[in-house]
Order: C-alpha cells, then sequence, then structure tokens
C-alpha cells in the first residue's frame, strides 16, 4: 500500500483483514490490537497515552530530518510544528503529540 491511509481504507472494507496503520487511521469500524511487550505479560491497548508513554510495544515516533541543525524557514518550521499551537494540531488530527500539552 502507499501509506497508512490506504491500509487502513482497505482493513475496513476487507473483512478478516489485518494491518499496519498509524493510530490516526483507526476507525469504529475496525479493531485495533492489544499488543503484549512479552510473553506472559498483560496487552497494552493502543491509544494516545500508551503511544505517547512507550507502554504500546509497537508504537514509533515519527521522525524529521535536516541537513544539519536547521536554520532560516526550516527552523521557523520546526519550532513551530514543536510548539503547543503545532502539537495541539497533531493531536487533534489523532496522533500522539511528543509532549503533554492543553489544548483548547
Amino acid at each position: 500500500m502507499h501509506g497508512s491511509k490506504d491500509v487502513a481504507d482497505l482493513v475496513e472494507k476487507t473483512p478478516c483483514a489485518i494491518g499496519y496503520s498509524g493510530l490516526a487511521y483507526v476507525t469504529d469500524h475496525m479493531k485495533a490490537l492489544c499488543v503484549a511487550p512479552a510473553a506472559g505479560k498483560p496487552c497494552v491497548k493502543p491509544t494516545e497515552q500508551t503511544a505517547f508513554d512507550g507502554t504500546y510495544p509497537i508504537a514509533r515516533p515519527l521522525f524529521m530530518y535536516t541537513n544539519g541543525q536547521p536554520t532560516g524557514e526550516v527552523k521557523k518550521y520546526m519550532d513551530w510544528i514543536k510548539s503547543d499551537v503545532g502539537q495541539c494540531i497533531i493531536e487533534k488530527e489523532g496522533y500522539a503529540p511528543v509532549k503533554k500539552v492543553k489544548c483548547k
């Protein structure tokens, strides 16, 4: 598939389908799996909190790379993404923010 949304769309429309996608793409028409961090351990449900705190064992961060330390417009963009405003947008869209924020 081309991306997480395509995977989620296919899983939602295909009985018994299994896929790996982002938490933001889970709908009421699909089931996100509870995953145990190790054999014999209780499973952890995927939520924004368990993704944020790392207890959901298959959550992963989104990395953004720059060619060296960002400067100029790239630095302004990166600073905005990491700001409370940027993190609230990320949270509103269903992704786990990189820091705790209080959003309106």
